[in-house]
């Protein structure tokens, strides 16, 4: 384990451990930081020596070549012997492999294998990183030993103790282990929002401090910054984090950490151990400080204990495989079975009890995090409540809009029926008194037939004008607006120009659009009615309706202008509210400027707006071509 990041010192340390021991099997890596015994060293090399009675060892080495999935499959090749593999250490080269990737392909290989070691580190510099065997030496790949042994113990634990800090972000942009955007903005500038700009600055070195943590099948995992591209604002990370995750910031909970080193220890002694390895992560170190030992020390009471600090662990539990990050994990060997140790583990007197400020200050955060998070599901639950009472007022305003629009709906029918029907009691009075007095002839019988005729289509139409302009449309359709205006105004004109209201129109926009046209029918409608109303409540000298439909852009436009003289400046804000009307209770309810709104804005996903003219107040209604 070194830390010397350079290719010719590596070189001749292998060439003197060759010299010394020929048959030596070697596996290594470059660090963030080195153990020997109890202690952690950085700079430093640690070699570490294991002889086995009856396990065989191969190691081999393999090139990266841009598939970490391919990597793994291809070092795997070259192992022999496969179904005997106890345990294969393996590290990869800390900023070109994808940690994730890798063992999730080793674990598809052999799933019945423990698998330790961990990604290599360069002290934090991000540059360049180092894993060898005794024949290679790559910049950019993986290196493994196999242990092959039906009596080999193997061990494996480990000790996290980060919390989840902040509220929770949904990644909205990522390839594999590349984050884009996470909540619709940059990975860096997430950090920089929520860290600060000094921490975005630093990074990918500050990352490995404050990772992303993601819950998978309700465990906890850690993703940590190992690279970063200032151009597109993207962060590569140790594994992969997928489109769509939810992630929080996590922190190192020094008081989690502290608690956890009995059950660490525990874990170890359980099974016979002769040899440990630690392969621990690189942002415990820097978060603790020399306390660090303190997690290392109760384990060098139990056997020799040598490892490296890493960018990635990788671990196995219960034959599961994964990569790991802010993660001490234990790798425990042994071919003798008896050699199991007793332990007080309730004698280690823990340095982080001397680190008051730093407990005082990740528990203020784990506490207030908690509180926070509390208060969101409150909060998330009030407002889906709220959510689901605005639906359903809405619904209850939709319905009561409707009434009262079939309210003046019939009033309509009964004024365009009156004149159909008085010219059939007309003809039908005519006829029985002719037949009466003088008899009639047959083309006089025709005539009068033919008139009655006439009328009835005539109230028959009416009646499928109506009952199309009520109809739902399920799904949106194509329509121009000169065919919404012509069904709208087959109902309503006659009785607007019997009112002495002058239609004027300037329609210069005939192209299609996807919409829902009965729905825009009956704003139209209703914007129509409003018009009117305001027009006869002035008594307006030559009262006239102006209706121009045109092209804006890519918006459809749709404009229907009084000159009734506008909208008092005051109120025009509000015309739009719920049950805000400037007629009388007895003439108007306030509902259907509001739920014209909700039907062009909500449904039609137009918009639906309102301003002063020098004649009087213009309607806008503006849809786009497609929905």
């Amino acid at each position: 384990f070194i830390g010397v990041i350079d290719r010719e010192y590596i070189q001749n340390l292998i060439d003197i451990v060759l010299s010394i021991i020929p048959h030596a099997k070697i596996i290594g890596s470059t660090t963030d930081g080195e153990i020997i015994g109890q202690r952690v060293v950085e700079h430093s090399t640690v070699l570490s020596f294991s002889t086995f009675n009856s396990t065989q060892i191969q190691t081999h080495s393999q090139v990266y070549e841009g598939s970490s999935k391919l990597l793994a499959d291809e070092l795997f090749k070259q192992f022999k012997d496969v179904e005997n593999i106890k345990v294969l250490i393996a590290f990869l080269d800390g900023l070109n492999v994808n940690g994730e990737e890798f063992i999730k392909s080793c674990e598809q290989k052999q799933h019945n294998i423990t698998i330790a070691g961990g990604l290599a580190g360069d002290n934090a510099e991000f540059k360049r990183t180092y894993v060898f065997t005794e024949s290679e030496i790559l910049d950019s790949g993986a290196v493994g030993a196999v242990l092959c042994s039906q009596s080999l113990i193997v061990g494996s634990s480990l000790s996290f103790g980060w919390n989840r800090l902040g509220k929770k972000l949904k990644v909205t942009s990522s390839k594999d282990n590349i984050v884009y955007k996470i909540d619709g903005m940059s990975a860096v500038d997430t950090y920089a929002k929520y860290l600060g700009q000094d921490i975005a600055n630093e990074l990918p070195k500050t990352g490995i401090e404050f990772p992303l943590i993601i819950n998978r099948n309700n465990i906890e995992i850690a993703r940590a910054v190992v690279g970063i591209d200032k151009n597109s604002g993207s962060l590569t990370f140790a594994g992969n984090i997928n489109e769509g995750d939810e992630v929080q910031f996590g922190y190192g909970n020094v008081d989690m950490i502290n608690a956890l080193i009995p059950n660490s220890v525990q874990k170890v002694i359980n099974n016979p151990v002769e040899s440990i390895f630690i392969y621990s992560c690189m942002a415990r170190k820097r978060l603790l400080g020399k306390s660090v030992e303190s997690e290392i020390t109760p384990l060098s009471k139990i056997a020799e204990v040598s490892g490296f600090f890493t960018y990635g662990e990788l671990f196995t539990d219960n034959k599961k495989h994964e990569l790991l990050n802010q993660t001490m994990t234990v790798l425990t060997l042994s071919e003798d079975s008896s050699a199991k140790k007793e332990l007080n583990i309730k004698n280690f007197d823990s340095e982080f009890s001397r680190q008051k400020t730093i407990k005082a200050l990740t528990h203020i955060v784990h506490i207030t995090t908690q509180e926070l998070e509390e208060l969101n599901k409150e909060l998330e639950n009030r407002v889906q409540e709220e959510v689901k009472k605005n639906r359903q007022k809405d619904k209850t305003l939709l319905r009561q809009s409707r009434l009262a629009q079939i309210g003046e709906m019939i009033s309509m029918i009964a004024h365009q029926w009156r004149q159909p029907l008085a010219a059939i009691s007309s003809a039908a009075t005519g006829l029985k008194i002719k037949t009466e007095l003088h008899g009639v002839n047959k083309t006089l019988v025709v005539d009068i037939c033919d008139n009655i005729l006439y009328s009835s289509q005539h109230l028959s139409a009416t009646i499928d004008d109506f009952r199309d302009f009520y109809k739902v449309n399920k799904e949106a359709k194509e329509s121009t607006y000169d065919e919404i205006l012509s069904g709208v105004l087959s109902i309503i004109k006659v009785p607007i120009e019997n009112k002495g209201i002058k239609l004027e129109f300037d329609l210069l926009c005939h192209e299609k659009l996807i919409t829902f046209p009965n729905e825009v029918k009956q704003v139209v409608m209703n914007l129509l009615k409003n018009a009117e109303d305001a027009l006869l409540a002035k008594d307006i000298k030559d009262p006239t309706i102006y209706i121009r439909t045109y092209k804006d852009g890519y918006k459809y436009v749709l404009e229907i202008e009084d000159n009734a003289g506008g909208i008092d400046e005051s109120i025009i804000d509000k015309i739009f509210d719920p049950y805000f009307s400037t007629k009388t209770k007895k003439d108007g309810t306030g509902l259907g400027l509001y739920m014209s709104k909700m039907i062009i804005e909500d449904h039609c996903k137009g918009s639906l707006s309102v301003f002063n003219t020098q004649n009087g107040a213009c309607f806008k209604i503006e849809l786009k071509e497609k929905l």
